[in-house]
């Protein structure tokens, strides 16, 4: 009831006393909308649970104490180790011709009377120890002479074989250093001492970062090799992660083809990073998570990967108590799609089979993320609206042969690189991210392709010190 007196027309103090309670009244509506924000604000904070590996793309490492492990197993009451009736592994022996030495152990006398025993055993038990030996360094110097003419009195200077490079370091010990530096992420300095103490060379650091400088250019033509395998790939696996080069935040690119592996580092995370590793208009299938850089990609030509849609899942199952039921259902039917995927892949279901009951779990997937998408709510409306945007790319690995539903294979293959930020804190220039992309390629490239990355370096090493054609990383 409005008990405000009726002013006055012609009091000016009626006047003003109506226009400032009006303020009054407005003011107090005003700070009645704050609270009434605020409290939805705190409603919504207080339904959003922090994001753990669970339910993001964040790392398990960085999973605080407090973050749920998921559902555990129970305690199957057995011993830690091997169980009874389990196969034990046994080393296998080298075969004779490997043998370097070989030494007999006879028994001198009988065991049982002391008699004197000789001959040979037929079938002895042989025991083989392998050892490395002690490394020297082999040290070849030169002596490059100037002679004098006796005819014309002019001094000519030799040259040094075409072989043999300015440089100190020959190739196994300059292939060494950048193994020891981009494969096994040693510290220049932990470099520095190993030779020393192992190998008896002295190597300064600027030393090791010419020998990687070197090593780097000479791995250019390897790394563009894998660069054209894998765009011309029928099905390719791409994901990121962040990087630091000079302090400033960088991203490690990884794309992985059927063939080959390549990363790429650079200080954007925009389409056009992908663009240059697959090209504007990718060829064949792309595997990805839902980063919206990759949107460039026809539909039909990607794969979104399901592993990071079970995260977004449970994330909903976890969030808003109203709406939690979307996310649950949303997790049963993902459970679904991979038994499906496994009977498929163990030969118990046909493609017609899997197309044909993963189009109902389709039409109900779809279902539930429309109703996320309409209902009101603090997080899980705008997920389902995003994953609805990418829906059509969830399914090709039903229609497509050799599609697989994660990107699983890119994730493992980024691993390294993550390894590597954590124990050097990224690179510091342009030339060490190139030495660090190069090296993870070809490592990466030839442990797909089961080669050796030390004879592959070794080669390098040799082409470059000689000044000649770099080695075929695909072959």
């Amino acid at each position: 009831m409005d008990v405000r007196p009726e002013p006055d027309p012609s009091c000016p103090s009626c006047a003003a006393l109506s226009a400032r309670l009006d303020r009054v009244e407005e003011l107090v509506l005003e700070q009645a909308l704050v609270i009434v924000k605020q409290g939805e604000e705190i409603e919504r904070l207080k339904a959003r649970k922090p994001k753990t590996s669970r339910t993001s793309s964040k790392p398990p490492s960085s999973d605080g104490p407090w973050a749920s492990r998921g559902a555990s197993k129970e305690p199957s009451g057995r011993g830690r180790g091997g169980q009874p009736g389990h196969k034990g592994a046994k080393r296998k022996q080298a075969p004779p011709d490997d043998v370097d030495e070989t030494k007999m152990v006879k028994p001198e006398q009988c065991g049982s009377c002391g008699a004197s025993l000789s001959g040979d055993d037929p079938d002895p038990w042989r025991h083989q120890v392998i050892d490395i030996p002690p490394i020297k360094p082999h040290l070849t110097q030169y002596e490059v002479h100037r002679l004098t003419c006796l005819e014309c009195g002019e001094t000519t200077s030799a040259c040094l074989p075409g072989d043999v490079h300015q440089s100190s370091f020959g190739p196994n010990l300059s292939a060494l250093v950048v193994l020891l530096s981009g494969e096994y992420r040693m510290s220049r300095r932990n470099i520095q001492r190993l030779v020393a103490d192992s190998h008896g060379i002295d190597l300064s650091l600027g030393a090791i970062s010419n020998i990687e400088r070197r090593m780097t250019a000479g791995l250019q033509n390897a790394h563009a090799e894998a660069m054209a395998s894998v765009a011309a790939s029928a099905t390719k696996h791409l994901d990121e992660t962040t990087w630091r080069q000079s302090g400033i935040l960088a991203w490690v690119w990884a794309a992985v083809g059927e063939a080959a592996t390549v990363f790429l580092i650079r200080n954007s995370r925009k389409s056009a990073v992908a663009r240059e590793l697959i090209g504007d208009e990718p060829t064949g299938v792309v595997i990805s998570d839902r980063y919206s850089g990759y949107l460039f990609i026809d539909p039909g030509q990607r794969q979104v990967c399901f592993a990071h849609l079970i995260r977004d899942f449970r994330r909903m199952a976890e969030g808003e108590k109203e709406l939690r039921w979307i996310g649950e259902r949303l997790l049963g039917l993902t459970r679904a799609v991979f038994r499906l995927w496994h009977l498929y892949q163990g030969g118990e279901l046909e493609r017609a089979v899997l197309k044909r009951w993963s189009r109902q779990l389709r039409v109900r997937m779809i279902w539930l993320l429309d109703q996320g998408a309409l209902s009101r709510g603090y997080e899980t409306p705008g997920m389902c609206r995003g994953i609805l945007r990418t829906e059509p790319a969830m399914w090709t690995f039903v229609e497509r042969e050799g599609v697989e539903p994660t990107n699983n294979v890119a994730e493992r293959a980024v691993r390294p690189a993550v390894i590597h930020r954590k124990t050097s804190l990224g690179s510091q220039s342009e030339r060490g991210s190139r030495f660090v992309e190069r090296m993870q390629t070809a490592s990466a490239t030839l442990r797909q392709r089961g080669r050796s990355l030390n004879d592959f370096i070794v080669d390098v090493a040799h082409a470059v010190l000689a000044d000649g054609p770099s080695p075929k990383l695909l072959r």
